[in-house]
């Protein structure tokens, strides 16, 4: 008899986690999706469209420890956009995605290659490899980044390594 007054709440349980693991794969996916755009926002140097992943209050954390506004953000992408001539190659690839609730912590290793002029005006190949970690949170509006943390970056300037800043 007791068993059978138990079974209702285990099935209950094990509902209630088949539920929690539906939702946590319906993020994972729904992230996935948002780093599929930001690869072509950035391929296509739409700056509206990478603003728009961002919560208004999003903060990025250089490796230096510096911590920038999204306006910062936005100025720097600005700028940076207009000196690129080209980007050959942007991906992320998603080392770690942990998933509590409405936020989520990725860590990304991410890589863009661009070509932009140097300060004579000759023609430079950028390769930038870096390891960042990032915090999302569900908005009514769908997955945004609230912070970016770099927690790794090597560059290249035309095949030679160039000190970190």
């Amino acid at each position: 008899m007791r068993t059978a007054a138990l079974f209702p709440l285990l099935l209950g349980v094990v509902v209630a986690c088949s539920l929690s693991a539906l939702a946590d794969k319906r993020a994972e996916q729904q992230i996935r999706a948002e780093y599929d755009k930001t690869i072509r926002f950035t391929r296509q140097k739409n700056v509206d469209g990478l603003l728009r992943q961002m919560t208004p209050d999003f903060l990025y954390k250089t490796r230096e420890g510096q911590i920038l506004s999204k306006q910062a953000v936005e100025l720097l992408m600005r700028q940076d956009f207009a000196r690129i001539q080209e980007i050959k190659v942007r991906t992320t690839q998603i080392q770690q995605m942990q998933i509590t609730g409405n936020t989520a912590r990725v860590v990304t290793r991410e890589r863009t290659v661009f070509t932009a002029p140097d300060a004579q005006g000759k023609l430079q190949r950028v390769d930038i490899r870096a390891t960042t970690r990032d915090t999302w949170v569900k908005t009514p509006q769908g997955w945004k980044v609230k912070m970016t943390e770099v927690l790794d970056e090597q560059r290249f300037v035309d095949g030679k390594p160039q000190p970190n800043r």
